[in-house]
């Protein structure tokens, strides 16, 4: 008897061996995936040390303009498309370029979209659930260009044209 718990036992643990060696290379799996669905290197924006990056920015305060387009492939407007013209700030509140006023996950002031140097910079505005281009957090402006897809509370919006 105890020769076959022992051997039940040895099984047991090569086989729990096994589960974390594919449990491992799943996560690894997923991590080189995301980076390749990522251009980290061309979505980074430098912003110089000795001036912070704004937390909060006003329309207008960025002088170069340009049209845009996003279309709605997650979330309450789902098939909808956007046109807006930078800059432009997204949210639920009225006021804003694209209002997204049925999804309750979106803060009234949400993030900024604009121009800078001809390329389309989204930044997201201190909201609770924060921004994301292409499943990584906006933590500062990222740039953002054809195909990338920006999710703001439930909604993923899916950049058409700059």
């Amino acid at each position: 008897m105890p020769l076959l718990l022992l051997s039940a036992l040895k099984y047991a643990l090569i086989a729990l061996i096994w589960l974390f060696f594919l449990f491992a290379m799943r996560a690894v799996w997923r991590e080189t995936r995301r980076q390749a669905r990522t251009t980290v290197a061309t979505n980074l924006v430098t912003v110089p040390l000795n001036e912070p990056a704004p937390r909060v920015s006003a329309v207008g305060t960025h002088p170069a303009k340009s049209a845009g387009k996003v279309l709605a492939l997650e979330g309450p407007y789902t098939g909808k498309t956007f046109t807006f013209e930078t800059p432009a700030l997204i949210g639920r509140d009225a006021g804003c370029s694209i209002v997204l006023a049925e999804d309750t996950f979106v803060s009234q002031r949400h993030a900024e979209i604009y121009l800078e140097r001809r390329h389309v910079i989204v930044m997201d505005l201190g909201s609770r659930n924060g921004t994301f281009v292409n499943g990584d957090p906006v933590q500062a402006p990222m740039r953002v260009t054809k195909g990338d897809v920006i999710q703001l509370g439930k909604t993923a919006l899916k950049v058409v044209a700059k």
